[in-house]
């Protein structure tokens, strides 16, 4: 019975995540109007049925007799597990004590991301590291799925329409609507192929990444969200540390350069021909449209070549890039002290506009409303929010979502936001974890950090072991950069939780095969 109930829970979490990414991800039934309602109505309608029949059967499982030897459900709680149950019981007291019960059940009107949706998420995270036996690798299909949504997008960008969406418009982009909604589902995904190039042994699937990943970047660099950019920046140097672990690492990292590279300059190449073929822009955009993209895949051509050419030298010797590994230390040290000459510079000239000279004109060295694609005013309106709250707000928040019905309940906070965001309603900070300090505290803003934290660490700690928590890694920690810049959605957030559950399942069955492989005393 046991076996046959544990079948039945893996089989839905297969169904569920079918679902969820392919037909959830292109989902829109009148087009563009209305679609983030359509959307959460859509995911609500899935996660209650799936909970409807998966919740029985979960509590049947549990209830049935363990044979010796079976691990109980309270055995091997991890640190994320236990960050998630933390962040769940803020939830909850959080949404007690609110006076905006009817408001942070399901959320604010467009985006729904109050307390039932939160509870989503979490059984989200729950099922999938529990039931996901990966009998079936998912990757590939996810890969499928999104590969498709990405295309479109592509195309859309440059004014190719293949599907008619009602409402369509350069701010609308594939089947997820706003491009910065596009962006942060972007921001998840396209680390699957881009990792899979880099650590996979399979022929067959190294090309199949290499397919994806020549669309997704070249997607990332015309989407129109300067944020895609700031993942991955993030991704990439990411992926560089990693890679020299091994020589065909680093010779699949040049590769990946070289294709986000020839995309850029592929897209150039198209513009040039058809000046209103893109869609829209930025200075982002057209700087990698431009010379500096072009030089660097020269330079990476000819890296690719050099690090060919001494890999054949040590006869396939994996080893020898070990030698190079002061350039990782350097790259770090460099990192960092860019970025703190960067917030040395940001400081005095926020302190005494000015005082940089020449540098002082421009917008990146002066935080203020305008820093940051107006960044610097939502997360100053967020704190100013944060300082009217009582001891309870600020420890617990002021429930799920009541970002807008707070701050504009307050005459002073009102007149301001109205002022600063006329015609639109403000209803986040534009980076998550000032958006959670808002909505569910200090306590569930630290929680919200110790998931991603926690299962970031434990999944490169276990790399060494099985590479593929690379994937994992990756995508938990774009998410988590990207949404500093930007926010929590319905079209985002159910899959971080899911790709935290997928994840955390790697780790479990790993350390349930640990166990196997230890001799009995």
């Amino acid at each position: 019975m046991k076996n046959i109930l544990r079948l039945f829970c893996g089989a839905g979490v297969y169904v569920f995540l079918f679902f969820l990414v392919l037909v959830y991800s292109l989902y829109a039934p009148e087009g563009y109007i209305q679609i983030a309602t359509n959307k959460y109505l859509f995911y609500r309608k899935l996660c209650l049925i799936t909970a409807a029949v998966m919740i029985p059967s979960v509590l049947l499982y549990y209830m049935a007799p363990h044979r010796k030897g079976v691990r109980r459900v309270v055995d091997n709680i991890s640190a994320t597990d236990i960050f998630v149950l933390l962040y769940l019981l803020v939830n909850i007291i959080s949404f007690v004590g609110t006076e905006y019960r009817e408001e942070a059940l399901w959320g604010t009107s467009g985006w729904y991301m109050g307390f039932g949706m939160q509870l989503f998420f979490i059984g989200t995270y729950f099922l999938v590291s529990r039931f996901y036996d990966g009998r079936i690798d998912v990757l590939p299909f996810f890969m499928t799925a999104t590969f498709v949504v990405f295309l479109w997008g592509l195309l859309n960008r440059f004014s190719i329409y293949p599907i008619d969406m009602h409402y369509d418009s350069e701010q609308f982009i594939s089947s997820m609507g706003n491009i910065n909604w596009f962006c942060g589902f972007w921001s998840i995904f396209f680390v699957i192929g881009v990792v899979l190039y880099l650590i996979t042994t399979k022929p067959w699937m190294r090309a199949a990444a290499g397919i994806y990943s020549l669309v997704a970047l070249g997607l990332g660099a015309v989407e129109g969200s300067d944020s895609a950019f700031l993942s991955m920046c993030v991704v990439f140097y990411f992926l560089f540390l990693i890679s020299f672990q091994k020589a065909e690492y680093m010779k699949r990292w040049l590769e990946l350069g070289i294709f986000y590279c020839a995309a850029c300059q592929v897209m150039r190449i198209i513009v040039t021909i058809d000046k209103k073929s893109l869609s829209m822009d930025t200075t982002t955009m057209w700087i990698m449209l431009g010379n500096l993209t072009l030089a660097a895949l020269i330079l990476l051509c000819a890296l690719r070549i050099y690090i060919g050419k001494a890999n054949e030298k040590y006869d396939e010797d994996e080893q020898w890039i070990r030698k190079w590994i002061w350039l990782k230390y350097a790259v770090i040290g460099l990192t960092t002290g860019v970025l703190i000459v960067y917030l040395i510079l940001l400081i005095c000239n926020t302190r005494a506009p000015g005082s940089l000279g020449a540098l002082s004109k421009y917008s990146i060295f002066l935080f203020d409303g305008h820093w940051g694609s107006a960044r610097g005013a939502t997360w100053r309106d967020g704190f100013a929010i944060y300082r009217t709250f009582s001891f309870r707000e600020r420890l617990f928040g002021v429930g799920q979502d009541c970002f807008a019905i707070h701050g504009y309940g307050i005459p002073e906070l009102a007149a301001r936001l109205k002022e600063e965001w006329p015609g639109s309603r403000l209803t986040n900070a534009h980076n998550e974890c000032i958006t959670h300090l808002v909505n569910v505290g200090i306590f569930g803003m630290l929680s919200f950090i110790g998931i991603f934290w926690s299962s970031f660490k434990r999944l490169l700690e276990r790399a060494a072991k099985e590479p593929l928590c690379y994937v994992f890694a990756a995508s938990i920690l774009s998410y988590f950069i990207h949404n500093q810049f930007s926010f929590a959605q319905v079209l985002n957030t159910p899959y971080i939780y899911m790709m935290l559950g997928l994840g955390e399942s790697l780790m479990r069955r790993m350390d349930d095969r640990d166990a196997s492989a230890k001799p009995s005393s």
